[in-house]
């Protein structure tokens, strides 16, 4: 039987079709890879820098809630991440892969001392913390997220008063000056009485033809006449300032009114009609009295030259007197005729004389003026002068000593950011009360923050100073003027308070017959009385005790009939016993708000020095090495990661004159770290 023959075309061409098939499906295989490569590199690179931001730094997590990466420099960084991106490199897979640590540059660094890194990551903690916790304010406890709207009408009257102690200085500085004008005043008064007095005693001894006494009086008259035109000519000058410093104190009022409420702004409008009307009758004084340096003028020239013809006068009698003793020893002559004619001689001159002195007058001022009890007005005013150390003496509690005057803070070097808005600058100010210390009249567990510091560290991100003892004392003087504030409107709206007052003034401080100068002292008086029960108001602060924001008629405790020894009643020790309103710690909270709005940047700043600070010196891992610039918060890396082909051959693509370009392909990958500080 024959055998059959078979064509062998169609085997030829299925060979033909299966390498273009399978050159289709590897090419396709190979594309599939490829881009699953390019993931799998993403990955890596993602891990590699997920895994290097879990190495933050503890001290910094465990004292302040707060996570960073520390780093030395660039070169460690490309280490680490060359390290964690190794098991996806020698994984033996189907996306080979090849990196080293110089691939990797880092186009952008976010350390946590830059911008507002550390304000976001505050800000991603704190609202999740607050909604669990409840904290005490106004004696209340209240939801820590509703505390930042609470914080509004303290921050309000903190703008009051801020704007009420600018002017108060100011009112200060204008009873001094009503104080000098009214011993002007009296100074004029004086000399005008003394003028009259020695006009009078003048004029007795013409009458009694007494020369020499005459001219004595004649000469203290001129000397008084020009010491009256001297102080009335210094009462104009001190009275056109006094009125330019009003005129200021009107325009600086118009300047704050936008700051004050309507009872500030009433208090402030009765202080200012008090100087107003003392202006208006100061005028109509000031108008009579600045005729006397005219009258003086014209005065003094008659004055000498009835002076000088008593002179002469007396000479010619003295000589005509020696004349005619002389004739007498030489018996010429002489009788008593003659002696009789000289003495009504001498007794028509003096007449006339006398008659030509009392037809002038000299100035009478003629009005009311103020006596000032100098002795208890010092006594007022040295509550205003008080040291710093004998104020804290006086207000901490028993046994509380000063803190340390030694220099414990610097500014930062660095300079943090903000972006906050109000709400957000509550949670700030929350956080930074609980992770840093501040004054406490005792200290517990709770007091002590994580990081162990001691320090008046809350104080210290307000003020700035640099040790604890200057940041104290700012503190408690924003106190005084807060609160001294928020007394002035208390007295001002009382009209008890006010009636008090000028039953004070006019029994203990100044008596005069114009009530406007009484007015005028009234102020005074209440500005002295306002900062009086400050001081006892931060006493109490100071002892771990609450005070009202606003005072009512009970919670009141100065008495103003007290005043002239009220450091006997500050040196008591007497308990608040009110038990509701602001303790220091909502004063602190209330400050860091307010200061927040202005310069929240600068709090962040001073936070991270005290970060850096207290993790070289408190916290139970110190490193004394420790910079918190190093420390990241975010970080952008680019990696330059390559790796080859694997499913088709080089030779065979060349064979089919395939160019396949270089044996290894490169991706530029990219990845961003930032930490999300929601997990807390």
């Amino acid at each position: 039987m024959a055998k059959k023959q078979f064509s062998a075309s169609i085997t030829v061409f299925l060979s033909l079709i299966f390498v273009l098939v399978a050159a289709l499906v590897l090419t396709i295989a190979e594309s599939a890879r490829t881009i699953s490569q390019k993931l799998y590199m993403q990955t890596a690179l993602n891990s590699a820098m997920e895994s290097l931001f879990s190495e933050f730094h503890r001290p910094l997590w465990e004292n302040y809630r707060i996570y960073a990466l520390e780093y030395r420099d660039e070169a460690l960084l490309k280490e680490e991440l060359e390290n964690y991106i190794r098991p996806y490199k020698e994984a033996g897979n189907l996306f080979p892969m090849q990196v080293d640590k110089d691939d990797f540059s880092f186009s952008k660094k976010g350390p946590l001392t830059e911008n507002n890194h550390l304000e976001e990551e505050i800000l991603e903690y704190m609202p999740s913390l607050l909604a669990k916790d409840s904290i005490e304010y106004f004696g209340k406890k209240e939801n820590g997220t509703d505390i930042p709207a609470l914080l509004s009408e303290v921050s309000k009257k903190e703008k009051e008063a801020e704007s009420i102690q600018r002017l108060q200085e100011k009112y200060a500085l204008n009873h001094k000056e009503v104080e000098y004008l009214e011993d002007c005043l009296n100074d004029i008064d004086r000399f005008c009485k003394d003028a009259v007095s020695l006009h009078r005693r003048a004029q007795q001894r013409l009458e009694g033809h007494d020369a020499n006494l005459f001219l004595h009086f004649s000469s203290a008259l001129r000397g008084k006449l020009q010491q009256l035109k001297h102080k009335v000519e210094c009462y104009d000058k001190r009275a056109e300032l006094l009125k330019e410093k009003v005129e200021e104190l009107r325009s600086a009022f118009e300047a704050e009114k936008p700051n004050l409420e309507a009872d500030g702004i009433a208090a402030i409008e009765a202080q200012l009609k008090s100087y107003d009307d003392y202006l208006s009758t100061g005028g109509k004084i000031r108008k009579k009295i600045d005729a006397f340096p005219a009258q003086c003028k014209s005065l003094i020239p008659t004055i000498t030259a009835i002076e000088e013809s008593v002179k002469e006068f007396n000479e010619y009698v003295q000589k005509e007197r020696a004349r005619r003793r002389k004739d007498k020893e030489d018996h010429t002559g002489g009788s008593h005729d003659e002696e009789d004619g000289l003495q009504e001689e001498i007794a028509a001159f003096y007449a006339s004389t006398s008659s030509s002195w009392q037809s002038f007058s000299v100035p009478v001022y003629g009005e009311g003026t103020t006596s000032i009890n100098k002795k208890n007005k010092r006594i007022l005013e040295q509550f205003r002068t008080l040291g710093k150390k004998k104020l804290l003496e006086l207000l901490l509690p028993e046994g509380k000593e000063c803190p340390d005057n030694t220099e414990a803070y610097s500014s930062p070097l660095f300079s943090a950011g903000t972006s906050a808005n109000p709400v957000q600058i509550g949670f700030l100010g929350e956080y930074s009360l609980r992770y840093f210390h501040s004054y406490h009249k005792t200290e517990t567990g709770d007091t002590i923050p994580y990081s162990n510091a001691r320090g008046l560290e809350v104080e210290y991100l307000l003020h700035g100073k640099k040790s604890d003892y200057e940041n104290l004392s700012a503190q408690v003087t924003s106190l005084l003027a807060f609160r001294e504030a928020m007394n002035f409107i208390h007295i001002m709206s009382s009209t008890e308070k006010r009636q008090a007052v000028v039953e004070f003034v006019t029994s203990f401080l100044a008596i005069s017959a114009n009530p406007v100068v009484i007015a005028v002292f009234c102020s005074f008086v209440i500005g002295i009385w306002a900062f009086a029960q400050s001081l006892l108001d931060v006493k109490h602060l100071l002892n771990d005790e609450r005070v009202p924001l606003m005072h009512t008629l009970p919670s009141w405790e100065v008495s103003v009939d007290h005043l002239l020894d009220f450091l006997n009643q500050l040196t008591s020790g007497v308990k608040s016993e009110v038990q509701s309103g602001l303790s220091y710690t909502d004063y602190l909270r209330a400050s860091l708000f307010s200061k927040g709005i202005l310069s929240q940047d600068k709090i962040n700043s001073a936070m991270l020095f005290l970060m850096e600070k207290n993790i070289r010196t408190t916290v139970k891992e110190k490193e004394s090495a420790f910079q918190i610039k190093n420390c990241l918060y975010f970080l952008s890396t680019d990696a330059k990661i390559s790796s080859r082909h694997s499913l088709y051959h080089r030779g065979f693509l060349e064979m089919l004159g395939i160019n396949p370009g270089k044996a290894r392909y490169e991706n530029l990958l990219h990845s961003d770290y930032k930490y999300k500080n929601l997990s807390h």
